[in-house]
Formats: C-alpha cells, structure tokens, sequence
C-alpha cells in the first residue's frame, strides 16, 4: 500500500473544515487537536486571505531586525575602512559621530568589518587594565621620551615627543640626529615656551633625562630644578610607566609610513609638524572617550602650527625702542654681550632679540616676552642654557 504524504498545510486545512464536517463548536475541535483559538482564527484568516499557500509554515525572522542597520551606513563603514585601514570599530565609531551620525555600537561595526572580510582573525588579547594611571587636570604632569626613526637612505634618527598626561595632548614634537640631553631639553624648552610650565616631568631613565641611575644629574635633571619643576622616573625596565607616550610612538611611526617615509631630517619635522596639527586636534582619541587631546586639554593653546621659528625673510621682527640694546641671534641661537657667548636657544636664531639689564641681572626679550633671564658667570666665556656644554670651536689651522 502506497502511503500519502500530507503536507503541514493540509493538515491545517483540515482542522479548518472540522467545524462544518463534524458539526463540532471551535472550542471542541481546539481542545481535540490541542491548539487555541486564537491559532485556529489566525490559520482561518490567512487561509481566507491567501489559500492554501497562506497556512504552510513562515520565517519567525522578524521583518525589521531591531540590530539590523541600514545598508547605506554599512557601505559608508566599508568605505571608511578600505580608506583607512588602521583605522577600527571604536575609530570607525567615533568619526561616525563626530560627523553627525547615530553610530551603532563598536561591536555591531565589528562584526560588519569581519562580515564584509575586512578584519583579520587574532589571538585572543589579554584582559584590560581595570585601574588607568591618568592626572586630574591639564599640565601637571608631562611625559617625554625619545624613539627612533629611519629615513629613506636608512640613517637612523631620533625624535623627541612631549606629551600631556591628562589630556594626550602634544605639546611638542622634535626630531634631531641623535638622543641628546640638548634635543630633550630643546622639546621641553618648546612645549614650555608655548604652554607653560608643568608641575611634574616623568621620563624614563634614559642618560639624557637622568644620571639618577649613575650617581649623577645630567644638565637636564638640573634645568628642571632651576626652573622648580619636579622631574620623576619610571622604574628600571618598567615601560608600562610610560604606556601612553609608548602607545603615541606606534601611532606617529604609523603616521610616517603612510604620508612619508621622510628623506631628510628636515622633512621628518614637517611631517611631525602636520602630524601633531591633525593629532591634537582632528583625531578622535580612544583613551579619552573618543574626544580630541586638544578638546580634553582644557584651554585654547596657541596653535603650534601657527607659531614658526623667526625667518628674517619671512617673519615681521619685533619694533624695539630706538635707545634698546638690540641683538641678532646667530645660526647656533647664541647672542654676543659684553665680551661673552649666550644662549637663548635655537628656534630665536636670526631673530633680533633686545637685552636689558638690571644690576647683575641679563633679561633678555624677544618682542615683548622675556626669552632668558641669568645672571653672567665672569669666569666663562660661553653662558649655556640650562647647565649644558659650550660647542666645540674648530681650531684653525696654519
């Protein structure tokens, strides 16, 4: 005997024509086939609505997922990666809301990214730190290190970076042929000129920071207690200290891959210079909420990228009284007065400067904000800035 086959259809068909066939009330035939009437009354709706076709089984998917985003907003994420690829789900987040748009969530951008092949599968990572170390208010704390950079012709260089412990905020961004105390304190001595003095500097313990490790003070340490500001170090070999400036090398090197790779020293500095321009203030920062180091900064700086060492070609020179002692700054940012070699740093070289004295006391000014203040040591020709060495003279020869 040949079985039928009854489609899930039929079946409810049937129960449908129960009522007329047998004479049975819709309660009766419900508790016989253990259903409810408010099924029974839906199948006769759709049955009525549609025919057979409308009691076979449908998709309990709903018709608009709540987590379902619009597909127009998947391309713009697409897109957005595909033209930054180091950029992820929470950098993808948060551009998306700086733009205007209601972002979904990170981990919804996430899984659009590995849907649409754009994430590589990793290791699992290990867990987050629960506690991070971060000061309460702008400029009491800054970080400083120092990381190499290798130019086109592989010459090895360095950079210098100074950075707000609060806010991330880039004060300054140096680049020089090698790791020196002078290129440090140069970077301070910037960030310093523009924003102001910090309470603290934590560095590490690298020998153009401190001798601390040695039994002595290299000319850093000493210009930072001339000047009251309390220099602190992270622990031998313990550079999750200084995680953040760690984390910034990463980014800018990233940066220099993609808009370098830079040819000459010089070119390092104008693509640290942009970088530091677009970092500040047009990079959304994770470790902040998702706001800009210069948004969380707390005040308006003056714009680094506005401020630009004095080009006699270029830069409009200070009017100075006509009774003012005025001097120009020669290439090495040294002032000649009174029989002796003073410093006032290189980013013043071939700037005019005007000195003022005041009984043993030299101020001395460029425009009108005092540059350098000392007092002259009658015993050496050359007056260095901050405890550092006199250059080297290059002896004649006959």
């Amino acid at each position: 005997m040949v079985l039928k086959v009854v489609t899930m259809a039929e079946l409810r068909l049937g129960v449908l024509m129960e009522a007329e066939r047998t004479g049975l009330t819709v309660t009766e035939i419900c508790r016989r086939y253990g259903i409810s009437r408010q099924t029974y009354y839906r199948y006769r709706r759709r049955y009525l609505a549609e025919g057979l076709a409308g009691l076979e089984d449908r998709s309990r998917r709903p018709l608009h997922p709540a987590n379902q985003i619009p597909a127009d907003l998947e391309v713009q994420m697409v897109e957005m990666r595909k033209n930054h690829p180091r950029w992820g789900a929470r950098r993808i987040r948060g551009e998306l809301a700086r733009a205007g748009v209601d972002p979904p969530a990170v981990s919804t951008i996430h899984q659009v990214l590995v849907r649409n092949g754009l994430v590589a599968v990793r290791p699992p990572r290990r867990g987050k730190a629960t506690k991070r170390f971060e000061r309460e208010m702008a400029n009491d704390l800054w970080q400083i290190d120092a990381t190499r950079v290798v130019l086109v012709d592989d010459t090895e260089v360095w950079v210098v970076n100074v950075l707000d412990d609060h806010s991330r905020y880039l004060l300054a961004s140096l680049a020089g042929l090698a790791a020196t105390g002078d290129l440090a304190w140069d970077a301070f001595e910037m960030a310093a000129s523009r924003y102001g003095l910090p309470r603290q500097v934590l560095s590490d313990n690298g020998l153009i920071f401190t001798g601390r490790l040695h039994g002595t003070e290299v000319a850093f340490e000493v210009s930072l207690k001339e000047l009251g500001v309390e220099l602190i170090n992270s622990a031998p070999y313990h550079p999750q200290t200084l995680g953040k400036l760690e984390r910034f090398h990463r980014t800018v090197k990233e940066w220099l891959t993609d808009e370098g790779p830079p040819e000459t020293l010089e070119h390092l500095q104008e693509l640290l210079d942009g970088f530091r321009f677009h970092y500040n203030r047009r990079r959304p920062h994770q470790g902040i909420d998702d706001a800009t180091p210069a948004e969380r900064y707390g005040v308006v700086p003056v714009d680094p990228d506005a401020i630009r060492l004095p080009d006699p070609g270029v830069m409009t020179e200070p009017v100075y009284p006509p009774d003012a002692y005025v001097r120009k700054v020669g290439s090495s940012g040294n002032i000649g007065w009174r029989g002796k070699l003073i410093h006032v740093g290189m980013r013043y070289a071939a700037a005019h400067v005007r000195v003022v004295e005041v009984d043993q006391l030299v101020h001395i000014y460029h425009g009108d904000t005092l540059i350098r203040a000392l007092t002259i040591d009658p015993d050496r020709y050359y007056q260095p800035k901050g405890g550092r060495q006199p250059p080297r003279r290059r002896r004649s020869v006959t």
